[in-house]
């Protein structure tokens, strides 16, 4: 007798489908700070969301129909032509890697990962998503109240998320109580101190201030807490 699937619900056709989409939208609707020259999200920024390699995010893309570029066009059309990938190599001179990372997929993508992997990551791209627009209906409306708490809440859900500096360095950061521990600093920065950061940057923007460096935070750790309030909707008007 067949040992049962330990989840037959398990449906991975979908799985895959609704990854690629997450996929795509993140790359379409880029948080501020990680947009490329067109207005998309950079490859290796959307990697590092989804915890993949760029050239598998590519692929994604170009399987949806979000991203295309001369070389994509090329190979695509060398491709539709019959040629094989041994030839695209030699016509383009890209590595095998890189050739199947411009053509689509043509089917669905079996035994890329454990499904349970991805699950997790479409769940917590689905939560963090949530989490920001969440805080960013609360900086619209300016609803002072409880927006304390939506920040640490929010915080809370981005903990490990890989973030990067004004300088381009990338660190991530882990929550024990009232206090947020950044991979590059030793000294923790306090609750109190996150919540006085968002007094300032509310503050500030309700003055039609531009916050254009951690500076203006005027506070302890404002080198880190200013790249993560861009990615999380608190800062609305910063330039990186």
């Amino acid at each position: 007798m067949a040992r049962p699937k330990k989840k037959p619900m398990y449906d991975s056709d979908r799985m895959m489908k609704q990854l690629m989409e997450a996929v795509t939208d993140a790359y379409l609707n880029p948080p501020q700070g990680t947009e490329d020259s067109s207005g998309h999200m950079q490859l290796k920024q959307l990697a590092e969301e989804f915890s993949m390699t760029p050239l598998k995010v590519r692929k994604m893309l170009i399987t949806t129909g979000a991203y295309e570029t001369a070389i994509s066009r090329t190979v695509n059309a060398l491709a539709d032509e019959g040629k094989s990938v041994p030839e695209i190599q030699e016509m383009t001179n890209l590595s095998r890697a890189s050739v199947q990372s411009y053509l689509p997929y043509s089917k669905t993508v079996y035994k890329m990962e454990e499904r349970t992997l991805l699950a997790e990551r479409l769940q917590k791209y689905r939560i963090r998503k949530s989490a920001v627009e969440k805080i960013s209906e609360a900086m619209d409306a300016e609803a002072a109240e409880g927006l304390e708490e939506l920040l640490w809440n929010t915080l809370t859900v981005f903990e490990g998320y890989p973030f990067r500096t004004a300088k381009g360095l990338q660190f991530h950061y882990s929550m024990k109580g009232n206090e947020i521990f950044f991979s590059r600093k030793e000294k923790s920065v306090t609750r109190a101190t996150a919540d006085k950061a968002l007094e300032n940057a509310v503050k500030l923007q309700k003055e039609g201030v531009v916050i254009n460096g951690p500076k203006m935070l005027r506070c302890f750790g404002a080198s880190y807490l200013y790249p993560v309030f861009c990615r999380i909707g608190v800062i609305r008007n910063g330039e990186r």
